[in-house]
C-alpha cells in the first residue's frame, strides 16, 4: 500500500512540473493557503451532520489564463455516529457506531473560470487525487485492525483515488493578493472511511462536502 500512495504522489507531481514548465513567468503561479470545514455522508448518522476543520495548501500554475491547473494537499478530520437510528444489519460482528479519521490528500485539479473581472474570478474545478486515511473509535482504537467490527474476512486498504468537484470565486486586491471562498463535494473511491461497508445499509461509497475559506498569495511580488 505504501508503494501506491508514493506512486500517486509522483504522478500528481509529474502533471504538476509539466505544467509549471509553461508558465510564462514566476509571477503567472499563485500559492494558496486556508482553511476547510469539512461534513461527511456515509454509513454513520445523519448526511453532513458533524463538522470538521481541514488545512489547505495550493499552488496554482498559469492562472492568469482561463483554463489552468495546480496541486492541492490537505490535512484535516472527518468524523460520523450513528445514534438512535437502525444503521446495520450486523450477522457474526458488530459494527462500529462511531469514527474519526485523520485525511491526508493530494490531488491534481484542473480549473477554467466562468467570470474574469479584473478583481473577481468564478470558476468550476474537476480534480483527480489519492487520499491516505486512519479511522479509529471513540476510544482513539485503530478500525482497520479490528476485524470484529466487520463482515467475516472484510478487509480495505488505507489508500484511495479520489474525485473533488468545486466551484469557488476569488476577490484579488490591486497587490493582486486575494481572498476566497470554494465549495464543493469530494466522491472517495472507497467506502471505508468510516470502516463500515458490508454491515452498513448505505449504498455507494463515502463523500464529503467542504466549505473552504482561501488567501491567494503572488508567487513573486
Amino acid at each position: 500500500m505504501n508503494k501506491i500512495w508514493w506512486m500517486s504522489l509522483l504522478l500528481i507531481g509529474t502533471l504538476s512540473v509539466a505544467e509549471g514548465q509553461a508558465v510564462d513567468s514566476v509571477g503567472n503561479a499563485k500559492i494558496v493557503v486556508g482553511i476547510s470545514t469539512n461534513a461527511y455522508r456515509g454509513d454513520l448518522g445523519q448526511p453532513y451532520d458533524k463538522w470538521t476543520l481541514a488545512f489547505q495548501g495550493s499552488l496554482l500554475f498559469n492562472h492568469q489564463r482561463r483554463f489552468h491547473g495546480g496541486i492541492h494537499a490537505s490535512y484535516g478530520t472527518l468524523t460520523g455516529e450513528a445514534q438512535g437510528e437502525r444503521v446495520f444489519d450486523p450477522d457474526e460482528n458488530t459494527p462500529n457506531r462511531f469514527f474519526k479519521t485523520t485525511i491526508f490528500s493530494v490531488h491534481y485539479a484542473l480549473e477554467y473560470d466562468l467570470v474574469r473581472r479584473e478583481n473577481i474570478v468564478v470558476y468550476l474545478s474537476q480534480g483527480l487525487g489519492f487520499v491516505r486515511f486512519t479511522p479509529k473509535d471513540q476510544f482513539n482504537r485503530n478500525l482497520q485492525d479490528d476485524l470484529s467490527t466487520r463482515a467475516p474476512n472484510e478487509t480495505y486498504g488505507n489508500v484511495a483515488a479520489m474525485l473533488p468537484t468545486q466551484v469557488g470565486a476569488t476577490y484579488f486586491f490591486p497587490n493582486r493578493f486575494g481572498m476566497g471562498t470554494k465549495v464543493g463535494f469530494t466522491n472517495y473511491l472507497t467506502d471505508y472511511l468510516d470502516n463500515v461497508s458490508q454491515l452498513g445499509d448505505v449504498n455507494g461509497n463515502d463523500n464529503a462536502l467542504h466549505v473552504q475559506f482561501l488567501f491567494f498569495i503572488p508567487a513573486a511580488f
